[in-house]
Order: structure tokens, then C-alpha cells, then sequence
């Protein structure tokens, strides 16, 4: 099943269940409020929740339990559902302040003057149906985690190489949202500008031809900036300068064998690898000789595992090809990205995960 099929289900049944819950509560409360003397049993009798509610309950739990799992699986976006589901809990909890609870406070009132036991008789009831007593719970820890995430760092898992030897596939990185300025959330638009990416910057965005995922790439051009890449002698220039890079050794890992290489981006030196058996062809490689020049508001970007990356040497070729657009009117449409796409910066590694358990060893800054 389509995960946007699952998603607005999911809210289409919740805001069903709500209104069942509310509507049976209300008629309930309201009705049982005026009522002076209770017993036990009349009190059991108006707290338990009917099979409807209890079936359509535990459908919901089931929808969610699918839609976190593909949100964990990096098909749904997380930013999109963290939004919906704070104001969810929010709405429920604040009409279950201003409407239920003054006639559940009422009936409770006048059964502890009723009943003998009511202490013992009031710990075994759900005075509150479960979908709003998870409502008061969940909200105040949906609303800190969205305010620290879209506001603040977010964390992202890094599912490929591309950026080795930098981020190894298995880190756990944060993002800090706020050094490009303060977005909002969903959306992405700067509402206040504090600073523009620098070249060497790594960011995290939504790349242009798969806009619903997240990519992690370093920043290589800046607006204004002539970029160009000599794919078979794997050089870099920026604005006619090469970009010098010195031999550290030859690695290799279960992917691959690599050369491993310090390369010198203006004042920031960080390691990259390059392919010992040689370049990769890819069918999307589209940089003239001459080069590209980066428009304003939008940047070039490229991992840190230069042969084993697709990224803004080849997004622009994958579109003409997609597209038939072998004129280039789409005018390198997929060639950059565009500032009002980048999440925010990476700045540390808090954790790695390979196997069956976490590990330490790789927390720190990242160059």
C-alpha cells in the first residue's frame, strides 16, 4: 500500500475515532454530571469503552506502527508526520480540557462522596478514553522534540559511501537547523537568514530530482563559482584553480579498494577517495569542459567518495536523459541545489550503528 495512502488514512480514522470518542463522552458526561449518588458499578459502567471504540483503537495503532516504520525506512517524511501528529495530541488534549473534563471532574467529585472506597475504585477506572489520555501524554514530548528539531539539530542515519571516508554508512550525524537560518518546518523557507553555506560546508538538503529524500553532500561552489571536472583525470577546478590534493595511502574495505587522498578546499583539508581500478563512467555525466557557472541562490555539491557518488556532476544528465531535454532547455534544472532545499549543516557524529548493537567509537566532529 502507497505510504500517502496510509498516512491519510491514518489522520482520516483518527479524527473518526476522536469524533465517536467526544461525541459518546460528551452525551455521557454531561447527562451523568447532575447525578448526586453513585455505587460502584454505575461508575465502571460509565468509564469502560465501547467495542467500537476498542476495535477502531487498535486499528489506528496498527496503521501507525506501518507508518513509522516506513517513515524509519526513509519512504515517508518524518517532518511531515511529527507536524501532523503534535497537532493532533495538541487539538484533542485542549478540547478535552475545555469540554470533557469539568463533567468528569463533576461525576468523580460526587461519586468520592458516594462511595466508601472510591480511592481503590478510582485507580482500577480509565477515566479518560485512551485516545486522550495518549493525547495529554504524547503532546508536550511531540511539541519539545518538533520545536528541537526543526528549530535546533536533527538527526539523520547515513544509508550510503558516498561520503567516505567522512561519514561511514551506519553514523548517526546531527544537523544543526539553525546555521543557515531559522525554517519552517515542512516547507523549508528561511524566515530569518543568519548565514549562507561556505565551500567545504557538508549539508544536509533535498536534492533536486528526488525532492522527498534527504541527501549529504560537501559544498563545492558557491553562487557565482566556475565549476569544472575532468572525469577521466579526476580533477577539480574551481574558478580555473585546481584543487590540490596529496596521496595518504591505498584502503580498502568490503566495498571496495580506494586511494585515499588530503585534499586542500581553500582553508579546509579533509579526506577523499578515489577508485584504485580507475574512474566510474556514469551514462548521466553532463559538465562541459568548459564548465558550469553556479546560479545565484543555489549550490555544487559532491561526496567526499568521489567515484562512488551521484551527485551535481550528474543529476542535470539523469534529467536530460529522463526528460528527452538533450538541448539543455531545462536550463541545468538538476545541476545545483537550491538554498530553499538544504536542512541545515552536519556537525558531529553521536553514534554508529553496525550489527545488532551501537557503537561509540566514531563520536565527534565532523571535518
Amino acid at each position: 500500500m502507497n505510504v500517502i495512502v496510509i498516512f491519510w488514512a491514518c489522520l482520516a480514522l483518527t479524527a473518526a475515532l476522536a469524533m465517536l470518542i467526544f461525541a459518546r463522552e460528551h452525551k455521557r458526561l454531561s447527562t451523568a454530571a447532575d447525578q448526586a449518588e453513585w455505587d460502584e458499578s454505575q461508575l465502571q459502567a460509565l468509564f469502560s469503552p465501547s467495542i467500537q471504540e476498542r476495535g477502531l483503537g487498535y486499528v489506528l495503532l496498527a496503521m501507525l506502527a506501518l507508518l513509522i516504520w516506513q517513515t524509519i525506512r526513509q519512504s515517508f517524511d518524518f517532518a511531515l508526520l511529527l507536524v501532523v501528529a503534535t497537532g493532533v495530541t495538541g487539538l484533542i488534549y485542549l478540547a478535552d480540557v475545555l469540554v470533557l473534563r469539568p463533567y468528569r471532574q463533576r461525576v468523580l467529585k460526587a461519586a468520592q462522596g458516594s462511595i466508601d472506597n472510591f480511592e481503590e475504585t478510582a485507580a482500577q477506572l480509565n477515566t479518560e478514553p485512551g485516545l486522550i489520555e495518549n493525547s495529554r501524554s504524547f503532546f508536550p514530548v511531540l511539541l519539545l522534540v518538533f520545536v528541537l528539531r526543526s528549530f535546533l539539530f536533527e538527526p539523520f542515519q547515513i544509508p550510503s559511501g558516498s561520503m567516505k571516508p567522512t561519514l561511514e554508512i551506519g553514523d548517526f550525524i546531527l544537523v544543526n537547523r539553525f546555521t543557515y537560518g531559522i525554517r519552517m518546518p515542512v516547507t523549508n523557507d528561511v524566515v530569518i537568514p543568519v548565514n549562507q553555506p561556505e565551500r567545504g560546508d557538508i549539508i544536509v538538503f533535498r536534492p533536486p530530482h528526488e525532492p522527498d529524500k534527504n541527501f549529504i553532500k560537501r559544498v563545492i561552489g558557491l553562487p557565482g563559482d566556475r565549476i569544472q571536472y575532468d572525469y577521466g583525470r579526476r580533477i577539480l577546478r574551481i574558478n580555473g584553480e585546481v584543487v590540490e590534493h596529496e596521496f595518504e595511502g591505498r584502503v580498502s574495505d568490503e566495498e571496495g579498494n580506494y586511494l585515499r587522498y588530503t585534499e586542500h578546499l581553500n582553508s579546509l583539508d579533509h579526506s577523499i577517495y578515489l577508485n584504485q581500478t580507475g574512474p566510474n563512467r556514469h551514462p548521466h555525466e553532463w559538465l562541459p569542459p568548459a564548465g558550469v557557472v553556479v546560479p545565484q541562490g543555489h549550490y555544487f555539491v559532491m561526496g567526499d567518495n568521489r567515484d562512488s557518488s551521484h551527485d551535481s556532476r550528474y543529476w542535470e544528465g539523469q534529467r536530460r536523459i529522463q526528460q528527452g531535454d538533450y538541448g539543455n532547455n531545462g536550463e541545468n534544472a538538476w545541476g545545483f541545489v537550491d538554498e530553499n532545499a538544504i536542512l541545515g549543516e552536519a556537525v558531529g557524529i553521536w553514534m554508529h550503528w553496525e550489527g545488532w548493537y551501537p557503537s561509540f567509537s566514531r563520536l565527534g566532529g565532523i571535518e
